[in-house]
């Protein structure tokens, strides 16, 4: 009887602690029925006062008063003896009450009729701590148990009170019981709403989406009339600079407004100190004092009831921002709304520094591989475009890369790659790769041998165990693509009439791994236009590789010709990524318009004499305006196949080709030995010294039959 849970089933001696409505059922049961089960009055009311001293450890005293008599001690438990201040209390208490509680010097009095004026008294020393609710209740049961002797029509009387006393403790028992239950549903929905929001929002690393989901999930949770969120963020010069998002109201409602300033209402959220909760925030005394407004400017909405909360991030407790909710009628906001606002407002924090560390580590890793990206040289009579986009979801930087690169003679490498992600990072095999690929095409290797010899690089170099690569080179004087493949996607020819094929499939294994690249050729004449692209653009968690190469397909067949191009491409990638990839995309995109070229051709066979190889290029000249150079190319001509019949054998094909700016003269054989610059700074033939002389540059290269000697002359 201590005041303990009602599931104790033992009442034992102990201090009180705190008195519960099971208490008070389980206090009356026990007195009833220890007072019911004794022989006699004397004996019922004996073991009462054992029964409160036992389990109040204090004293206990049960006292009988008939009318304007003194109290008279039935039975006692402890050393008190309060009659006397009993009955000065008694006499100076109100008649008429049936069941009294008085308090005594160092203890509590309560009272329980037992026959028209007669009564009883109960005295329980103050250290009981007893309530004086449960008093009456104890003194309601302990009647109940002493009318169990005396006559029927008492008895009765007091059973009826015990019934009434149990149907009340269990009336507001069940209303409590309704009440926590209710009380702990709302906070266990609360809890489950918040932790919803909580992961949504955690989740999101795209600043915008995230700031507007949050406003909005706040806004309904306080059920404000509109909510806002001023965020701060920081630029890329460290500056930091404030946007905001609204809820509710259309965003251009607040054009007109200047942000809000540290006055007296705002400045707690701004400062992040506390929340601000008003009722009526026009009678807040901090209201109203700022110029030039000296309240809400001119057109403002209402706001009656205002609610804020700064939002900080809990790791350096930097406010990130604040939450402001208004609405047009006063009193709206409730203590339950504000929890709500801190909770949003706690995850809010978390989401938004993650968001905030992802964008600055993604623009980082972004410029970083826009660093290691080229730049698209300008190709007379091409018309190219390229795009790298990094994977929407990481911070670092990937494998994807494409190049292009001007060769000699007019020609240009268009190369496109991958790097698988493993242990080392991607970008730094891929610039070890893309170097490697732009260092073997500018020693003017063909396609098999630049792939073959950056192959046998990737072999030695950590983290590039899956690379793949295709190597294509446009020749503008006889309009052919020619190309090799190490394990990456197919190309894609586009024809002037819009037919495409795909070209280069299955050549070879990916780099690292593979060892003979063979190369093919095919027609790339002006109106003609060539694609590579990556993994990334047409492959997904949702969509498998073939699908999607089908839909590039399909989007190439419906791209114009004509027109921006650029932005054409934008909305091909737009439309097969979704506007989200999960891998990097490369795009590279050839559009051969035509240009100012001229071509020039002759076959040299053994009766050719070097006097009419001389006219011939001597009459090109002329036909094409070039007389600047007409000398140094009748020079350089005459070297070249002077140089070419002495150590190779007939057909020679003697070729002379203009782009507007540059002559290029070479001549192609069918020996496999290079001339070439010797160690010493010399040149192996002296022919070649006097084309030395007269070119810009020259050099050599091999083809599948022989090689080509060049040399290239500045006209414009």
């Amino acid at each position: 009887m201590t005041g303990r849970r009602a599931d104790d089933e033992d009442a034992g001696p102990g201090g009180p602690a705190s008195f519960g409505l099971s208490d008070t059922v389980r206090v009356a049961a026990v007195l009833r029925t220890e007072a019911g089960d004794a022989p006699d009055f004397t004996a019922a009311a004996r073991a009462v006062v054992r029964r409160l001293r036992d389990g109040f450890t204090a004293a206990a005293e049960l006292y009988t008063v008939d009318e304007d008599g003194p109290p008279v001690l039935v039975a006692a438990a402890g050393d008190a003896r309060t009659g006397g201040e009993l009955a000065a209390a008694i006499a100076a208490r109100p008649a008429g009450e049936r069941f009294p509680v008085i308090p005594l010097p160092g203890a509590l009095a309560f009272r329980g009729p037992l026959s028209p004026g007669r009564a009883f008294w109960i005295v329980l020393a103050a250290s009981a701590g007893l309530p004086a609710a449960m008093a009456r209740s104890i003194a309601v049961s302990v009647r109940a148990g002493l009318l169990t002797h005396g006559p029927a029509a008492d008895r009765a009387d007091a059973l009826r009170d015990y019934a009434e006393l149990l149907e009340d403790t269990a009336r507001v028992r069940g209303a409590a019981l309704e009440d926590a239950a209710d009380r702990a549903g709302a906070e266990a929905a609360l809890g489950e709403t918040l932790r919803a929001i909580g992961q949504r929002l955690t989740a999101q690393l795209d600043i915008d989406t995230l700031v507007q989901d949050a406003t909005d999930a706040a806004t309904r949770g306080t059920g404000a009339g509109f909510g806002a969120f001023f965020y701060n963020l920081i630029d890329q010069f460290g500056e930091s600079y404030t946007l905001y998002t609204l809820s509710g109201i259309p965003k251009e409602t607040f054009d007109g407004f200047p942000m809000p300033r540290n006055t007296g209402v705002f400045a707690p959220t701004f400062n992040g100190t506390g929340i601000v909760r008003s009722d009526d925030i026009t009678r807040d005394p901090r209201y109203g004092h700022n110029a030039p407004h000296h309240g809400m400017p001119e057109g403002h909405l209402p706001v009656r009831s205002y609610l804020a909360v700064p939002v900080i991030t809990p790791t350096t407790r930097e406010v990130l921002g604040g939450f402001f909710f208004g609405h047009p009628e006063p009193g709206r906001f409730t203590e339950r709304h504000e929890q709500v606002a801190a909770g949003i407002a706690g995850y809010t924090a978390i989401a938004l520094d993650n968001a905030r560390m992802f964008a600055r580590h993604r623009s980082m890793a972004t410029e970083l591989a826009h660093s290691m990206l080229p730049a698209v040289p300008d190709i007379p009579g091409l018309r190219i475009v390229s795009r790298y986009l990094p994977a929407a979801a990481g911070a670092e930087v990937g494998g994807d890369w494409f190049d292009v690169i001007r060769l000699p003679g007019g020609r240009t490498a268009f190369v496109i790659g991958d790097v698988v992600k493993g242990w080392e990072p991607a970008a730094a095999v891929m610039g070890q790769m893309r170097t490697a690929i732009r260092s073997y095409a500018l020693l003017d290797l063909p396609p098999s041998d630049v792939l073959h010899n950056v192959s046998q690089l990737a072999r030695t170099t950590p983290g590039a165990t899956f690379v793949t690569c295709l190597y294509a080179v446009h020749d503008p004087i006889d309009d052919t693509l020619t190309y090799a493949n190490a394990g990456h996607l197919p190309a894609v020819l586009i024809g002037a009439d819009g037919a495409m094929r795909q070209v280069a499939e299955a050549l070879g294994m990916p780099l690292g791994v593979g060892e003979q690249y063979p190369q093919e050729q095919a027609p790339f004449p002006p109106g003609m236009r060539l694609v590579l692209y990556t993994d990334g653009l047409v492959e997904s968690r949702t969509r498998e590789l073939g699908a999607g190469i089908d839909a590039l397909l399909a989007e190439l067949e419906a791209l114009p010709a004509e027109g921006d191009l650029g932005a054409a491409c934008d909305e091909l990638i737009e439309r097969l990524t979704g506007g989200r990839h999960d891998d990097d995309v490369a795009l590279l995109y050839v559009d051969h318009r035509g240009a100012h070229r001229r071509v020039a051709s002759m076959t040299l066979t053994s009766d050719v004499s070097l006097g009419s190889v001389r006219e011939f290029v001597a009459g090109r000249m002329a036909e094409w305006g070039l007389a600047e150079v007409a000398e140094s190319a009748v020079k350089v001509a005459s070297e070249l196949v002077t140089n070419a019949t002495r150590h190779a054998s007939a057909p020679l094909t003697l070729r002379l080709f203009h782009d507007g700016s540059r002559l290029t003269v070479d001549v192609a054989d069918r020996a496999g030995a290079l001339p070439h610059i010797l160690a010493t700074g010399g040149i192996e033939h002296q022919g070649l010294r006097v084309v030395d002389a007269a070119a810009a540059r020259w050099g050599t290269r091999t083809t599948p039959d022989g090689k080509v000697v060049w040399a290239e002359l500045t006209t414009g």
